[in-house]
């Protein structure tokens, strides 16, 4: 907590003291914060940013909330709550090695809608073991509890270990990887999973949603705007232990590893810039991803009109292959390039890129 002010502090003072438009709160479990530890994060970022954001979210368990954090969070002036539902059943969250049961789900709503907050459910398909009608059941239960926006994402397990592993509880990453190879080898396949993801853009769009992004679905006037600031590629900073930042084009992270990131606090060491970063090309992808679409004729006045002729080019030696729908200069993914979006992204890539699937 210490390295996090100090943190937040020192960026504060570099950036000028910027406003800060919106907020998240997020990377692991933030509801478990005690209320002084809320409070003094508050104070950090007061005392370095004009803190008067239109959005500001924080992720919770739904086993973790009680009145007194959700106050401090309120005072704190967060708007929103994204809950980690991952499954509105006992066997799925079970499937997924989730700690929190399933009625702790509709109290945790209840909870963040006594204070104000608008909500978020997250949820996850493709569990091992998990039937259409599973998926139906979790979808009809997550919208009867009326939650403002859903994000539904396909359960992916990496086979390699990832920095943060090392800050995990536990048995450690060989206890992870025995569980993730098994958990995979009874996924559904790519075809069940095609057809868990339309069931999705069907029932919640019959429900009143706007299937806006991918993985993400709101009611009117409730998209996340924070995350609508990365799918833009606009500016981000990013602060504690793995947190990555977008300023002025440029892409970089803080160390992952705990330890690590409190020593690198102490001696102010510089982020970790990503050197193969290509904005016109992250700007393109991201674009994709909403269902506004990629308007190449902004693109061209942010990127000249080089690189979107490339683009154009690239987009267009797809037609015929129902992954895209053009309306006169500007592209969106179809239905069918929603789920072989990554057949779209990577006739993106510069040509000195090998990508390996």
């Amino acid at each position: 907590m210490e390295a996090l002010e100090v943190e937040i502090r020192r960026e504060g003072l570099r950036l000028g003291r910027p406003r800060v438009a919106t907020l998240y709160v997020g990377g692991g479990t933030p509801s478990l914060l005690e209320p002084t530890e809320i409070e003094r994060l508050a104070s950090a970022l007061r005392d370095a940013f004009a803190l008067r954001p239109v959005e500001a979210t924080v992720e919770a368990n739904p086993a973790t909330l009680d009145r007194a954090r959700l106050e401090s969070w309120a005072a704190l002036g967060i708007t929103r709550l994204s809950l980690g539902a991952q499954s509105m059943s006992a066997a799925g969250l079970h499937a997924l090695g989730r700690t929190h049961q399933p009625q702790d789900i509709a109290p945790a709503v209840a909870a963040a809608r006594s204070v104000g907050f608008d909500v978020n459910l997250d949820l996850i398909f493709g569990w091992p073991g998990q039937t259409v009608d599973a998926w139906h059941d979790d979808l009809a239960a997550a919208v009867a509890l009326g939650p403002d926006h859903l994000s539904c994402y396909p359960l992916e397990l990496a086979l390699e270990p990832e920095e943060a592993v090392a800050n995990w509880p536990g048995a450690g990453w060989r206890s992870v990887e025995r569980w993730r190879r098994r958990a995979a080898a009874s996924q559904p396949d790519d075809a069940g999973i095609a057809c868990l993801y339309e069931l999705a853009e069907r029932v919640l769009g019959q429900s009143g949603y706007r299937h806006y992004e991918i993985a993400n679905w709101a009611l009117p006037g409730k998209r996340c705007r924070h995350n609508l600031g990365y799918w833009r590629n606009g500016d981000w900073l990013g602060i504690g232990a793995g947190a990555h930042s977008h300023l002025a084009g440029v892409r970089s992270r803080d160390v992952g590893v705990l330890p690590a990131y409190i020593a690198a606090i102490d001696r102010d060491d510089e982020r970790i810039v990503d050197s193969t970063a290509e904005a016109a090309v992250d700007t393109a992808m991201l674009a994709l991803r909403l269902d506004d679409g990629l308007d190449l004729v902004r693109y061209a006045s942010r990127f000249g009109q080089d690189a979107a002729a490339r683009v154009r080019t690239a987009l267009r030696s797809l037609d015929g292959t129902r992954l895209l729908r053009w309306s006169g200069e500007r592209v969106r993914l179809t239905a069918r390039g929603r789920l072989l979006a990554n057949e779209v992204f990577v006739r993106l890539l510069p040509d000195d890129i090998s990508v390996s699937t």
